[in-house]
């Protein structure tokens, strides 16, 4: 429910500011990513709790896949930042167990939020195309591309890592 209210308001957020500067303004694509970025904690959670977990085990992506698509090196600038130790002490708080006895829930969740901001983008993207404009929509799927997608790729790795060491490991992977 909260997944659909947030998306609801978004989306209004979006006709508000579209409006008033157009869906081909700096202002639009900051509120996209303004909202893509501050939403996805609280729909993330919620829509993590309303996928089953063995839809959640049905999803994984390969070390070569990983390797292909690049998630190493945008994991590798996350460690060189401090983001991930940040998100690790972060999630330790949370969640219970370390290592292999580690809940996948703040992963799964971390995963459904950035997707729902990544399909956000998409939609602001093809939106702000409609009037004509092709530098908006890029600089929309860019920072959708950077900040969401591949977040979910990494997460869903994360996530494949963890079956494999929990020996739960059952699906064939993505790529």
């Amino acid at each position: 429910m909260v997944a659909l209210l947030l998306t609801v308001a978004a989306v209004g957020g979006l006709v508000i500011v579209a409006d008033a500067t157009g869906a081909d303004s700096a202002g639009f694509v900051i509120t996209v990513t303004l909202m893509g970025f501050s939403l996805a904690l609280f729909v993330g959670e919620s829509l993590e709790r309303r996928i089953p977990g063995y839809q959640w085990d049905r999803i994984s992506f390969s070390r070569d896949a990983n390797r292909r698509w690049g998630v190493h090196l945008f994991n590798a600038v996350l460690s060189w930042v401090g983001w991930n130790r940040l998100i690790i002490a972060m999630r330790e708080d949370q969640a219970a167990g370390r290592g292999k006895d580690r809940s996948p829930r703040p992963m799964r969740a971390a995963a459904a939020g950035h997707a729902w901001a990544f399909l956000l983008h998409i939609a602001a993207a093809v939106w702000a195309g409609m009037i004509g404009d092709l530098v908006t929509p890029l600089v929309i799927l860019a920072v959708g591309i950077v900040g969401h997608l591949y977040p979910v790729l990494l997460q869903i790795r994360i996530l494949t890592r963890l079956r494999e060491v929990q020996g739960r490991h059952q699906y064939p992977s993505i790529g």
